[in-house]
């Protein structure tokens, strides 16, 4: 009796674990259907090579044992940093009005893995979120409370644009990070 509880208590500190093992252990290959909300295919195409690099399952176009399911929610864009606007007639050198010049931007997905199989959801549904900072020069060229109004800051939006690739990078990174670590 006393042999089979040291046994037992052995077990869990060699890093053995009772199961069926984690998810490289039991499948080889994983299929990524186009990232539903991923208009232009960008985090699709970042999820495929998040996955081949990774080495814990191999990517296939089809016959694969699972699939991954991702569904892509819309960004929320949230500024975080702000300035005073600078003016050249005033004694201190900035205008009274604040102006945003940083941003976060945040990218949320649901993703699910289900055995292509029994069609049995393996993980998830969960949501997975991955954001980036950025920085941006406002538009001053027409500096008053009419245009802030408006949302009218050129230079915020083309900044957003060049912020999302890598976005749907980490974003991918994270997905398969979940995948690969999950038990």
């Amino acid at each position: 009796m006393k042999l089979l509880l040291c046994f037992l208590l052995i077990l869990p500190s060699c890093g053995y674990r009772f199961g069926r093992g984690d998810i490289a252990e039991r499948y080889c290959s994983v299929c990524v259907p186009y990232v539903e909300g991923d208009n232009e295919g960008v985090l699709t195409t970042a999820l495929i090579r998040s996955l081949t690099t990774s080495g814990a399952l191999a990517y296939r176009s089809y016959g694969s044992d699972l699939v991954l399911k991702v569904c892509l929610l819309p960004p929320r864009d949230t500024n975080i940093g702000f300035a005073y606007a600078p003016d050249d007639k005033e004694d201190d050198g900035f205008k009274d009005i604040v102006v945003s010049n940083e941003a976060r931007l945040t990218m949320t997905a649901k993703v699910a893995l289900i055995d292509r199989c029994t069609g049995e959801c393996i993980l998830g549904p969960c949501e997975v979120t991955s954001s980036l900072t950025y920085d941006f020069e406002p538009d001053l060229s027409n500096v008053d409370f009419h245009d802030f109004s408006l949302g009218q800051l050129e230079m915020h939006t083309l900044a957003q644009d060049a912020a999302t690739p890598p976005l749907y990078s980490l974003l991918a990174e994270k997905i398969v990070s979940y995948v690969n670590h999950c038990w």
